[in-house]
């Protein structure tokens, strides 16, 4: 792992519930969005590979669906390098150096369903996009490994954000450190693309492979 000019653009895929293709339609999206230097890592425990991806085998940390997010955290496999992470499910349309420019140790979206009106809702972190700085916030993944066990068992119903929200509740909203609108979120969609955003964040069952907006199919190539 080299992390060209320290930056690693990461993304984690257990599992078969997302095909290959959308790593690899990942690695495209970025290419065309990301105007630094960068190395793009994809950790996963699938034996698939392509080319301009460098993969890391997580089969034996034993993590499956959303908690194979915490292995982000683990300190080795990233060297001193900032990682921008991103699930597989997002599309992005825009400009990502600003989040290669995100300060601090650990940044991660506020949660889209609170930032819509929902104030009760009982999570405040949403996993979608984090930036981890290179001191590596190794603290995480120390202390989710000391407790996994009861951990896995206490966040069953939120997962991976909730767990970090307790282990990092300090934690940055990158909300308030990108441009206004970078995030946009799949509930807000409509014929016309966004023209100041950068990442489209979708959930639950909506996906970008069902997704029957023209202007979505056209950039999630």
């Amino acid at each position: 792992m080299s992390g060209k000019d320290n930056l690693i653009v990461a993304v984690v895929r257990t599992g078969t519930l997302y095909p290959f293709d959308y790593v690899t339609r990942m690695r495209n999206m970025v290419a065309r969005h990301m105007p630094r230097e960068y190395e793009m890592i994809c950790l996963t425990d699938q034996p698939d590979r392509c080319r301009d991806v460098t993969f890391i085998d997580i089969k034996e940390v034993g993590l499956q669906g959303w908690w194979a997010k915490m292995i982000l955290f683990e300190q080795s496999w990233r060297g001193h390098a900032k990682v921008i992470y991103c699930d597989l499910d997002s599309v992005l349309i825009g400009n990502l150096a600003p989040l290669a420019d995100v300060p601090g140790e650990l940044a991660i979206c506020e949660s889209f369903t609170r930032l819509a009106g929902n104030k009760a809702y009982p999570c405040k972190f949403n996993s979608s996009c984090m930036v981890l700085g290179p001191g590596m916030a190794g603290f995480v993944w120390n202390a989710f490994e000391r407790r996994r066990d009861d951990l896995l068992a206490q966040h069953a119903r939120y997962g991976d954000q909730a767990c970090i929200e307790q282990l990092a509740p300090d934690a940055a909203f990158l909300q308030q450190l990108v441009p206004k609108d970078f995030f946009f979120n799949y509930r807000h969609l409509t014929m016309h693309k966004p023209k100041h955003s950068a990442i489209v964040n979708f959930g639950g069952a909506r996906k970008p492979h069902n997704c029957p907006i023209p202007w979505v199919a056209e950039e999630w190539v």
